[in-house]
């Protein structure tokens, strides 16, 4: 294309005024990312909890039946559990009156995935689930 041509087609495009709502999603784009960025990472935390809180009812499940035979055995199952969904997580095994109980701590930062938001990676998240032993005898 030679020079004379380019020119005119080059000013006309300049002087053009239908880019305006181009123009306006350009500068909404960047905090409508944000709003879903903090929405996915609170439901993958969201998610997070729900995931330890199933492996706790399973593990005192375990131990309420008699698989698991001592509260030992059942902070290692269910530290190992998390350990193979990537969760490194504190298990509180706790047994009183028949009834087993387990609480897992674990920072909120473990189980967000964008992790930009720091008031949502560092706090705690506690999460206890509690089962009635099986065949128990006072």
């Amino acid at each position: 294309m030679t020079r004379h041509r380019f020119l005119p087609r080059l000013f006309r495009f300049l002087r053009r005024q239908d880019g305006g709502p181009t123009v306006e999603t350009v500068l909404w784009f960047p905090l409508i990312m944000a709003v879903f960025m903090l929405t996915f990472d609170g439901a993958m935390i969201l998610h997070g909890r729900e995931t330890i809180l199933d492996v706790i009812q399973r593990a005192n499940r375990e131990r309420s039946v008699g698989r698991i035979t001592t509260n030992a055995d059942l902070k290692t199952y269910v530290e190992a559990q998390l350990k193979k969904l990537g969760i490194t997580a504190t298990a509180s095994p706790y047994q009183a009156a028949g009834v087993i109980r387990v609480t897992v701590a674990v920072k909120s930062g473990q189980l967000g995935v964008i992790g930009m938001y720091t008031a949502m990676t560092d706090f705690n998240i506690q999460v206890t689930a509690e089962q009635m032993i099986e065949n128990w005898e006072v």
